[in-house]
């Protein structure tokens, strides 16, 4: 999601739903920051939270600008109030910190993709296969590792 977008979709809110779309907002940032220490600490539970946490956020931030449509379009002549110039700007910031936010944990879980694929790589081609060695011994083997 682009910051103008979330601008556009926030003007739509009224002032309460715009504060909630705000929360939810620093919530999914915070699942970013969680899920990336959880990475780095190799706490799968913690990421498997996370995750799940940031799809539910995730659903939330889709589900919230169709409720306050829905609510528009059957009360079109109720009043709300707009979102006042801070709660945007919060919301416009917040936006541009989750931007900034998804990058790294983009790159990060790109990077551990790659390390995962060079382990199994590395673990594919250690087949365990044992060659007779040039020992003391009929019985003395040696491992071999290709790579």
């Amino acid at each position: 999601m682009q910051a103008e977008q979330t601008h556009s979709i926030s003007g739509n809110l009224s002032q309460t739903e715009a504060q909630e779309y705000l929360e939810s907002l620093e919530d999914l940032a915070r699942e970013l920051d969680r899920a990336m220490q959880a990475i780095a600490a190799r706490e799968l539970s913690l990421l498997e939270d996370s995750v799940s946490r940031q799809r539910a956020a995730c659903a939330h931030l889709v589900e919230l600008p169709k409720r306050s449509k829905a609510r528009r379009l059957k009360s079109p002549e109720a009043v709300s109030v707009p979102p006042d110039a801070e709660l945007n700007s919060r919301i416009q910031t917040a936006a541009e910190s989750l931007l900034i936010l998804n990058k790294r944990y983009s790159l990060l879980l790109k990077h551990s993709g790659e390390t995962v694929r060079l382990f199994s790589g590395l673990f594919r081609s250690y087949a365990g296969h044992t060659h007779p060695g040039a020992g003391t011994g009929p019985n003395l083997h040696t491992w071999s590792c290709e790579l």
